[in-house]
């Protein structure tokens, strides 16, 4: 037997290992970046959406039902009903409130390890005995900094990750064996349960089967159907038996009323500040993997990916692309993005070898090396250009500032780029908890770590859990900037949520809408808490005004 045969699995599994003990440890000093103190007491905190998630899961879990307020109305204000079953057994643990965000990205953690795992099984099954092309994928997107920020800061991104790792894998199996696959249907069924959207992720999947697996389009036509007509009618019906609407209050709130056009044109151009970013031409580079190879399975790969961008195009984006980076629909489809780069790379790299042989081919031993040292650098640039999040210099220049230079996230020398908000968030909420009793109605913007920390009642400004502001009108220009038209943040009605409901506790007013909130806000004390103002309605019954003289700032 050759020795080197024997060798090399040997040695692809120690690299592979070594690549998830890096990730690990890499992950394990993010999540503990995230811990802060107050008054000297640590606390865990997760991005502020997904502390939305937390608070419909602790109602949950303590038999309230999945509401928003305790006894209060039904608002469906998540779009991933399984993720918030998941949290609401964290609740039932004996973990203490300042502890049970923890559980949440250490699972995060661990779903992303898996999908490395299944990223590896689709990688070989793609580039079958190309071990390097392997490991590079995994190398990729085990440090791409997007991907784990999303899933370490408590979104579903990782579950659904692994979901769809798992599913492109028994696919492409499909396509080797020509055996229909029942389980890849009732997966991705059950991923529209993590998270709705996910029915884009299960609609790509059953064309591509349908259109490839020639032999079972009969069967795909029909489970495939079936399944997607129980999970996603299910839901619907479920939905509206309880919350009394079609479809959740977020969809209401980030998509109606907003025009497709102007919906289309901030998609796409999010996505081209998304390519900027990390600079464009290692975006058209996976796609020249087609010049080389035209299969069934390298096209699924990329339409896996494309499939993600168009729907973050048709939706007009996220919230969050000004801090750069991929947002969480473009995450899921960037580890089959970075397996084509990963192709394209080395099938560059034999193709120049090629040529070397055929026309110097006393100079290969002389030209490999120097090729071998410049692939590795051109691969490193690459992994330092992923990450650099927004178009701010190229990787050099980040590294000759580091803790300045928008790599400093990547590198883990500042914590996460989300976190300052939700630990500010936070301590607004332990503060109003002190400030105030346990009848206070409380207004806020941002409504995740707020509402979780300061157990009161909560009145959503931007009507993420309430149906008058989701269902009203956008308060923002169609043709605004992009930084202006963010999902989610349009839509508003201070003579509503102020005006009518009177709210005790106004935490904050939105930086662009304060002109069109202070009218409201006229027969409220204004004190400067936790470094901004809060507003305080004059002689309310909840608010322990003599603490509050003593916490003012100002």
């Amino acid at each position: 037997m050759n020795p080197t045969k024997k060798e090399t699995p040997a040695i692809q599994n120690w690299l592979f290992a070594l690549i998830l003990v890096a990730f690990l440890i890499y992950s394990t000093i993010f999540i503990v970046k995230m811990v802060f103190y107050v008054d000297e007491k640590p606390y865990t905190a997760l991005f502020d959406d997904a502390m939305i998630s937390m608070t419909y899961a602790r109602n949950l879990a303590e038999g309230y039902g999945m509401v928003w307020n305790p006894g209060g109305e039904r608002v469906e204000g998540f779009t991933n009903p399984l993720w918030v079953v998941f949290m609401a057994g964290v609740h039932l643990l004996p973990i203490p409130e300042n502890w049970t965000s923890l559980p949440i990205q250490i699972s995060g953690a661990l779903f992303l390890l898996g999908s490395l795992f299944y990223l590896r099984k689709m990688a070989l099954n793609v580039s079958p005995g190309q071990s390097r092309v392997m490991l590079l994928t995994v190398l990729l997107t085990a440090f791409y900094y997007p991907l784990i920020n999303w899933s370490l800061i408590g979104l579903e991104v990782s579950v659904l990750l692994l979901w769809i790792n798992i599913v492109v894998f028994l696919m492409l199996r499909v396509l080797d064996t020509g055996k229909f696959s029942r389980i890849i249907y009732i997966l991705m069924g059950i991923a529209t349960l993590i998270r709705m959207d996910a029915a884009v992720t299960y609609l790509t999947i059953w064309g591509l089967l349908f259109i490839f697996d020639k032999n079972n389009r009969r069967r795909h036509l029909l489970e495939g159907g079936f399944f997607l007509l129980i999970f996603m009618g299910g839901q619907t019906i479920l939905r509206k038996l309880y919350y009394g609407e079609w479809l959740p209050n977020t969809y209401y709130l980030k998509v109606e009323g907003w025009p497709l056009w102007s919906r289309v044109q901030r998609g796409f151009t999010v996505f081209i500040e998304f390519t900027k970013g990390f600079f464009w031409p290692l975006m058209i580079l996976p796609f020249t993997v087609f010049i080389f190879r035209r299969d069934r399975k390298t096209l699924i790969l990329a339409l896996v990916y494309l499939a993600q961008v168009i729907y973050s195009i048709y939706v007009g984006g996220d919230s969050w692309e000004h801090r750069g980076g991929s947002n969480r629909f473009i995450s899921l489809g960037m580890p089959s993005l970075f397996l084509l780069f990963s192709m394209a790379c080395f099938y560059w790299y034999d193709w120049g070898m090629k040529l070397v042989r055929r026309f110097l081919p006393k100079g290969e031993n002389v030209i490999r090396p120097v090729a071998i040292s410049g692939l590795s650098l051109f691969l490193i640039l690459s992994i330092l250009m992923w990450n650099r999040m927004i178009n701010n210099g190229g990787p050099i220049t980040n590294l000759q500032s580091p803790t300045e230079n928008n790599l400093r996230f990547f590198l883990l020398l500042q914590r996460s780029i989300y976190m300052p908000g939700s630990e500010r968030y936070a301590i607004d909420g332990l503060m109003i908890r002190e400030l105030t009793e346990p009848g206070a109605r409380v207004a806020t913007v941002a409504a995740g770590n707020i509402c979780y920390f300061m157990h009161r009642e909560c009145i959503d400004l931007f009507g993420k859990s309430d149906p008058v502001i989701a269902h009203a009108g956008i308060q923002v220009p169609f043709d605004s900037h992009w930084k202006v038209l963010k999902p989610g943040h349009v839509k508003f009605n201070y003579e509503y949520s102020i005006g009518q409901l009177q709210p005790d506790v106004v935490v904050e007013l939105a930086s662009s809408t304060v002109d069109l909130g202070l009218p409201f806000v006229e027969n409220y004390t204004a004190p400067k808490i936790n470094r901004h103002t809060m507003y305080f309605k004059n002689d309310s019954p909840f608010v322990h005004w003599d603490k509050l003289e003593e916490m003012r700032e100002d």
